[in-house]
């Protein structure tokens, strides 16, 4: 089979190594841009167990990366002039030139053709194969050329971001917050070599926009973050390799994942032609690389190109999912991160290490049972002003429908979605006369009631206990007040009322108040 792959990162050639493995007798063509030495970033991070999938798959660039790359076993954030370690959390950086090399040398020894210093301006030029691999980055001209097949689409987020470089070590994979006059700024940094390490800023478009970045240039940045970060660098410059560029991060999705054309080549994409995924998360080249592991295997276990397709996106979409709805969720928590920093740095850097949702408590004291009883210990000091934990209040400010569990006359349960309420004492249910539910709690008023995060599922709050109070009183003026929360509206449509409909506020008293977050 003959291969061309357009794009000369991990995710090409890694993908040209593993099927060079499979069969020697494929003809493969790596192009690339730039040249062999050229490379726009620093660093790239793995943790141990992407680097363990590695070594299943080929051990000879798996050695010469370990040997490559710098070994830390912390999280570090600072945070209001503290600095916590999270132990746990092995990660390995390495320099993404020197990954790189490793793959081109990989290549080489395997017999795959690398073209450099060729830049691709029609994908029909590249069309004479049996398989055209769209790994060209984020910038993606084969996605470009197919998108009415393929339907990527390509959302622009707030924060902006530049990718720098810096002498100062870091002990592990370092987050800091740094409020300044302009504004906050948001580093990400980690050792790659024996000399230097990654340095990340992040910030919120206003404080861009105040520092006047638009009007600065490479080395006027570069002095700028320097001096903003000037304690925590010890006084080291910030480096750039000649690609100063604030960016905002696309989130690129992709609804189909390749073409398949009644004649000619057919057409895959991989890595971040594919998907992109936040670097807070750390996970863009393990995902771009496992995605040329994951098409590798499925060419191993179908016979044709026309089944080895659909099954790569069966089998690899629901993975890629997964992490780019964790990376979502860990991008949106920093760009909204100025409404925790009022919090001390445990329960801080706790929001901070289970932002994504992939990581909980439990999981958190299993790698540093040390900071887990730290903020256990911070957690239960806290004073309550109510039944109801104060960290769940927000579930009565958002559009929760709740679980209402009453008892039937013959003892089964009935279980209705209600909207629900709390008034700082008592669970409030605005219903009807009449209704099950109401008949139910009226002679029996034992109830249990289950009310979801909309917008997390695996938290929510659970409610058992007795229905103190059944009144008309403020009933119509309650479920106006409801339809605000629910409908957006300022009154409850009288349309959705029915005829002589008489409302009723049922009391419940949150006896047994059980509580579930597992990953926050």
């Amino acid at each position: 089979m003959k291969i061309n792959i357009l794009g000369g990162g991990p995710a090409g050639l890694y993908f040209a190594i593993l099927m060079k493995k499979h069969d020697p007798s494929h003809e493969i063509n790596v192009v690339e841009r730039d040249g062999p030495n050229d490379t726009f970033g620093w660093g790239i991070v793995f943790s141990e167990t992407t680097l363990d999938n590695f070594a299943q798959y080929d051990r000879e660039t798996y050695a010469e990366f370990m040997n490559a790359g710098q070994m830390r076993d912390f999280v570090v954030v600072r945070h209001k002039d503290e600095t916590i370690h999270i132990g746990g959390n092995p990660i390995m950086g390495v320099a993404r030139l020197r990954w790189l090399q490793i793959l081109h040398k990989r290549c080489r020894e395997l017999g795959v053709t690398l073209r450099f210093n060729t830049n691709v301006t029609d994908v029909s030029d590249y069309l004479d194969c049996d398989l055209l691999v769209g790994a060209d980055g984020a910038n993606s001209l084969v996605r470009k050329a197919y998108e009415a097949f393929l339907m990527p689409s390509i959302e622009i987020r707030q924060n902006k971001f530049i990718w720098l470089g810096t002498e100062q070590s870091f002990d592990g994979l370092t987050m800091m917050f740094k409020p300044a006059e302009v504004g906050l700024f948001i580093s990400h940094s980690y050792r790659f070599s024996e000399t230097h390490s990654t340095f990340i800023v992040e910030c919120p478009p206003e404080t861009w926009l105040k520092a006047g970045f638009e009007k600065m240039s490479d080395d006027e940045t570069c002095a700028y973050l320097a001096n903003v970060w000037k304690e925590e660098l010890g006084g080291r410059s910030l480096l750039s390799n000649n690609f100063v560029r604030w960016l905002n991060f696309p989130l690129i999705k992709v609804r189909q994942w390749y073409h398949t054309p009644q004649s000619g080549a057919n057409i895959v994409l991989l890595g971040d032609t594919l998907h992109t995924a936040h670097f807070s998360i750390g996970s863009g080249t393990k995902l771009a690389m496992e995605d040329s592991i994951a098409l590798a295997d499925c060419f191993i276990r179908c016979d044709t190109v026309e089944a080895v397709l659909p099954e790569f996106q069966r089998v690899r979409k629901p993975v890629v999912d997964r992490f780019q709805a964790a990376a979502v969720r860990s991008l949106s928590w920093l760009e909204e991160v100025e409404k925790y920093l009022h919090l001390d740095p445990v329960p801080f850097t706790y929001r901070l290490m289970t932002r994504s949702k992939r990581v909980g408590f439990n999981r958190l004291k299993r790698a540093d049972p040390k900071f887990a009883d730290r903020y256990d210990a911070w957690r239960k000091a806290q004073p309550q002003h109510g039944p109801i934990p104060d960290e769940f209040l927000d579930l009565f400010q958002k559009k929760s429908f709740a679980h209402l569990a009453t008892l039937m006359p013959d003892g089964t349960p009935h279980v209705t979605s209600v909207y629900v309420d709390y008034d700082g004492k008592y669970i409030l249910i605005n219903s009807a006369r009449g209704r099950v539910k109401d008949k139910n709690m009226e002679q029996r008023r034992h109830v249990a009631i289950q009310i979801p995060d909309p917008d997390n599922t695996d938290r929510y709050l659970a409610i058992r206990g007795p229905v103190v109070e059944i009144t008309e009183e403020g009933a119509d003026a309650h479920l106006d007040q409801l339809a605000r929360r629910y409908l957006d509206k300022d009154f409850y449509p009288p349309s959705m009322r029915f005829p002589g409909e008489v409302r009723c506020i049922y009391k419940i008293e949150p006896k047994h108040v059980t509580t579930w977050n597992p990953f926050g």
